[in-house]
């Protein structure tokens, strides 16, 4: 087989960073094209010397020119808009603005680009697609949550089944052109990657050919989670329930608060919820007796307030993967979840969790008393078969299943 090379593109970040540097690892990297980045391994190691956590973010230690190409002026604007308004529409148009005329400028270069493959992000990379394709090269679409039309469907039920829940919702909206691209994007690739079987089933769903689908997990950095076993008195204790993330009815949040108030008091256990509240709040404060709430952390201090709890509970309608699903059970900590999410991809019924039907108030209830009913030495064993099944999505194993996913590109 000829010498794959890829170029990498992705207005943004996500784990972008992580394929291209698992790429290099593998000797088949011909560039990688993003927004704003840190070039300069000499510049990158002055930032991990200084500690600012604004340009920490913007590079991967052993990824540097000449295999990064930066442009930050894609991002200048949206950084600005971010700091002053916050969360708004107007920001996030000018994200579907940036990833636009990012790809446009992309499918400019890729017929100069000396690369077999060509590797695109979700949003970004429609014009791009069509540019490799023109060039002769193999064309990748890359979903990291799901497709756009499954997306919509999903959430505008349950917009309709909570309307008191509904202003919490996102991801309903997008400009008409910029759906119109994501809608296209994976039947215009040759091959598409989804992070999750659920972001799988969604393509499946909308008509992808199953053929060209191939699922590539995601990964984490298992070892900056702290891991502890001890269980005594998990049985003499109240069971301490984490939801982590931004409340919204996305993630379910109602059906989690139903399944509370259906608990009776002898059941012992405490709902803790961190995170942002996404909308107005109005309905999440109804049932403020349900839970205690603290505000959103960082994410290195998540890391270390979930040996805090005994569970995380995400008992989401839409989550293209849930990376805090596998950090909670890095933690040594079992995860109650749905299908629509990484879930199933990682969970053994009653060994580190469960998996309930979207919507099901009922069986998130029956699920926490089955953990609560757990002695202090099947706790334990839930802890480290845990940790043991985060363990198989680490970064060193998302680039081992990479290598494997390459060979089928072709």
């Amino acid at each position: 087989m000829e010498t794959q090379k890829f170029t990498v593109s992705h207005a943004g970040k996500q784990h972008s960073y992580h394929l291209a540097f698992a790429l290099k690892q593998l000797g088949k990297l011909e560039g990688f094209y993003t927004s704003s980045y840190v070039e300069s391994a000499i510049l990158q190691k002055m930032i991990a010397q200084s500690g600012n956590p604004f340009f920490a973010r913007r590079y991967k230690e052993g990824l540097a020119s000449p295999y990064v190409h930066s442009h930050w002026n894609f991002e200048f604007r949206e950084m600005w808009m971010r700091k002053l308004q916050g969360k708004s529409l107007a920001v996030q148009n000018q994200v579907y603005k940036r990833d636009t005329d990012f790809d446009l400028m992309i499918a400019a270069k890729i017929p100069s680009i000396a690369s077999s493959h060509f590797w695109g992000f979700q949003g970004s990379c429609h014009a791009s697609l069509k540019a490799a394709k023109q060039a002769d090269k193999i064309a990748v679409c890359e979903l990291a949550t799901a497709h756009v039309v499954q997306a919509k469907k999903i959430l505008a039920e349950e917009a309709r089944l909570q309307p008191d829940w509904a202003d919490s919702i996102d991801n309903l909206y997008f400009p008409p052109e910029y759906e119109k691209r994501l809608e296209e994007e994976p039947f215009l690739a040759d091959h598409v990657i989804a992070a999750s079987k659920f972001t799988e089933w969604t393509l499946k769903e909308t008509g992808i050919d199953p053929a060209k689908i191939s699922v590539l997990p995601l990964g984490f950095e298992a070892d900056k989670i702290p891991f502890q076993l001890s269980a005594n008195g998990f049985s003499k204790r109240p069971l301490r329930l984490l939801f982590a993330g931004t409340v919204t009815q996305r993630k379910g949040i109602s059906y989690l608060l139903d399944a509370m108030a259906t608990l009776p008091g002898s059941a012992n256990v405490e709902l803790h919820i961190i995170g942002g509240i996404q909308g107005s709040g109005n309905a999440f404060s109804k049932r403020k007796h349900l839970y205690c709430h603290y505000p959103a952390v960082s994410q290195q201090e998540m890391f270390q307030k979930y040996q805090e709890f005994d569970a995380l509970i995400l008992p989401t309608v839409f989550e293209g993967f849930g990376l805090v699903i596998v950090e909670a059970l890095a933690a040594g900590i079992p995860v109650i979840t749905t299908p629509h999410s990484m879930g199933p991809d990682v969970i053994s019924e009653g060994k580190n969790g469960w998996i309930i039907p979207i919507r099901d108030s009922v069986a998130i209830a029956n699920a926490m008393v089955q953990l609560r009913d757990k002695s202090d030495d099947e706790f334990a064993q839930m802890k480290l078969f845990s940790r043991s099944s985060a363990l198989e999505f680490t970064w060193e194993r998302y680039s081992q299943n990479l290598a494997e996913v390459t060979k089928s590109l072709i």
